[in-house]
């Protein structure tokens, strides 16, 4: 942490922190016990004790270098905890957000190129009959992705031909946006007030052109409008758990906050100090000081949409008051397992060095008394008398000071412990949060694809003719070129033969009979909200050089055109879960003010049974057994905890959550799936 900024800021930090106050008042108290004591020295023992006196000096020196150490490492340790912690929030933040928005550029794409919308435009239909079978398929859509607010169709024109929200008045748009994107080669990302929703403020639209497959002519636009406030609304709710005196920001490039959790102190709109270079940066927030601290994305597969930026920033005044969190925390372990940082291990052997120096003082002291009580002289007698008492003096403080390091060092590494424990427990229910919003995605997808019009038509007169085997291929392989998160997509008929797969090192599955429970449960779907999903076991639908691996496949049913409750088959898509999970997971773990992952951090997703889903340790593979705590094993929906742990001479700070789901995602009942997040960090 930049030195020059902590100086710069030390009044206002160290007012906040009593309890370094109050060690810096106490060392002050010594140091003028410690100059009492050397005047005695020198006015009462100059003749037999002077080169005593000149080392009690000197010693003295060494204390107060001693005391500023101290009280540094204390306000650099208290502040670096309080930084790592927004700094945690602040990416989490902005990440969670892009790798949601990611999702948005692959549906944009997608749902441009749909059958029906393409047909509908090319028609020129614009009967009341033709508009409301759009919008009927629009609303379908929005059942299933419930993160947007309105969907909107335009022709090249401008004119809009139908969309979702019919408190919206929009019938004709002049919007720039339009234009933009009829010329741009995919989607378009746009955030700020649009005449596609008037009197609406600011809104995140994601567009794309609607294109004639054939001759690729421009046939109007598609808008998808995303739910940006009630998005950050979950986000807010979420962090905000990390800690209660916090205020959460998405700013723009300029700065300007674009979503708030506290509109009260921080409202949205204002512009706000980003201080970008620097390891964190003061702020006023309704006269109060405040610690902040702004940060960019890491990006998601590549995408970084627009350049925002999240900021997190925590009351100085209680920022600094430490607990332990509700752990009963057992010093004399910790101190004796634990890692300690160079900075506390400076100071107890600083502290250690002026102990041994007061202890020589007095020895030496005490033997010169000795020596000298018994001289013939009656002045050095009288001085001797008078030495106990300094040496008694410098005694009280040396045990003082002793004391005082001990009481500091050891609350610096409750400190320390106590945070470590906080952040596991709020690590572990970030990482199943980004999980559940993952897969959340997962459902929608294959229940939206298995709506494809396309495969509809083409399963309803079996036996599948070859042409149309490859056109499914070549919508499958488009698909899956824009949602990379999968292997493999595959449609099956209705007895569970594959007839079409997008990844052509798959195509070798084509003709093969699926015997997995889950396919036979989609194969008796009509609901176009149900879905059914694998469980979490070994494949060879997901196999690396001939070894099965472990994964999710997610299924929907495909049902007739004409006869919406005929099953005329199913998709599979299948979750590429290794990658995937481990990004999840590496996303999670604690990292220092570099970046960097802490040494000693694993993380882990993990069925309430132990089975693994995936883990950072190369040690633990997917689908092992791990022996859960039982208290972790007995935590509930959204539902989290935190532990010390010993492992032989180690000592780990292990947090747990257990799956809450997203949205409706596993909180509708319609599909239950116990995991849980651990992770687990060296103290």
């Amino acid at each position: 942490m930049n030195k020059e900024l902590l100086k710069k800021h030390e009044q206002s930090l160290l007012h906040a922190m009593t309890g370094v106050e109050n060690c810096q008042g106490v060392l002050s108290r010594l140091d003028r016990q410690w100059t009492r004591a050397t005047l005695t020295g020198k006015i009462n023992c100059s003749r037999i004790a002077q080169t005593l006196i000149d080392f009690i000096i000197s010693t003295q020196d060494n204390f107060t270098s001693l005391q500023k150490n101290l009280v540094d490492t204390l306000v650099l340790e208290n502040t670096q905890k309080v930084v790592l912690e927004i700094t945690a929030v602040a990416q989490v933040a902005i990440d969670i957000l892009k790798r949601n928005l990611f999702e948005r550029t692959a549906d944009v794409g997608f749902l441009a190129t749909d059958d029906d919308l393409v047909r509908f435009l090319a028609g020129g239909e614009d009967d009341q009959g033709a508009v409301a079978r759009i919008v009927e398929r629009l609303r379908e859509y929005r059942e299933k992705y419930t993160v947007y607010s309105e969907i909107i169709v335009c022709d090249t024109a401008g004119v809009v031909r139908a969309h979702l929200d019919q408190d919206n008045p929009v019938v004709r748009s002049a919007d720039p946006l339009l234009a933009e994107t009829l010329a741009a080669p995919s989607y378009v990302e746009t955030y700020r007030e649009t005449d596609l929703l008037p009197r609406r403020g600011e809104a995140l639209v994601y567009s794309q052109a609607i294109r004639h497959p054939a001759s690729g002519a421009a046939l109007g636009v598609l808008c998808l409008v995303f739910d940006f406030d009630g998005e950050m609304a979950s986000i807010f709710e979420n962090l905000k758990r990390s800690s209660e005196d916090i205020v959460i920001l998405i700013l723009d490039e300029t700065g300007r906050a674009i979503a708030t959790s506290d509109p009260a102190r921080a409202p949205r709109g204002r512009t706000y100090n980003m201080a970008l270079r620097d390891d964190f940066a003061m702020a006023q927030l309704g006269g109060e000081a405040y610690l902040s601290k702004t940060l960019p994305t890491k990006g998601y597969q590549g995408f970084f949409g627009l350049p925002w930026y999240g900021q997190v920033l925590k009351r100085v005044a209680t920022a600094f008051q430490n607990g332990t969190n509700g752990h009963g925390l057992d010093e004399a372990a910790i101190r004796r397992n634990a890692i300690f940082s160079a900075r506390l291990i400076q100071v107890e052997e600083a502290s250690e060095n002026v102990l041994s120096d007061l202890q020589l003082v007095v020895q030496n002291g005490e033997i010169m008394a000795a020596k000298k009580s018994v001289q013939a002289d009656a002045s050095e007698r009288v001085e001797a008398q008078a030495l106990p008492h300094v040496l008694n003096e410098v005694k009280k403080i040396g045990d003082q000071v002793q004391q005082v390091f001990q009481t500091s060092t050891g609350g610096l590494l409750k400190l320390v412990t106590s945070s470590r424990l906080h952040d596991v427990r709020f690590l572990a229910a970030l990482a199943i949060d980004i999980m559940d919003r993952n897969l959340y995605e997962r459902a929608n997808d294959c229940r939206w694809w298995a709506l494809t019009s396309d495969f509809r038509r083409m399963l309803e007169t079996p036996p599948l003719a070859e042409s149309d085997r490859a056109r499914m291929r070549e919508i499958l392989a488009y698909i899956n070129s824009l949602y990379t998160v999968y292997t493999n997509l595959f449609v099956y008929d209705r007895e569970g033969r594959i007839l079409a797969c997008s990844n052509p090192d798959e195509h070798r599955q084509e003709g093969r009979a699926l015997h997995m429970r889950c396919v036979a449960e989609t194969l008796t779907l009509t609901d176009s909200q149900l879905y059914r999903v694998s469980d979490f076991e070994a494949t060879d639908l997901y196999a690396d050089q001939g070894r099965e691996r472990h994964t999710y496949i997610y299924n929907a049913a495909i049902t007739s055109l004409n006869r919406p409750d005929t099953v005329l088959g199913g998709i599979g898509i299948v979750f590429d879960s290794e990658p995937q999970f481990l990004s999840m997971l590496h996303d999670a773990l604690p990292r220092d003010g570099a970046g960097r992952i802490l040494d000693g951090s694993e993380g882990m997703f993990v069925e309430a049974g132990g089975r693994i889903v995936a883990s950072t340790n190369p040690e633990h593979a997917p689908g092992d057994m791990v022996d859960l705590a039982g208290v972790f094993c007995q935590l509930h929906c959204g539902q989290s905890t935190s532990h010390l742990v010993a492992d032989g001479d180690k000592l780990y700070a292990v947090g747990c959550s257990h799956s809450a789901g997203y949205r409706e995602y596993k909180r509708d009942g319609g599909y239950v799936n116990d995991l849980l997040a651990v992770i687990k960090v060296r103290i």
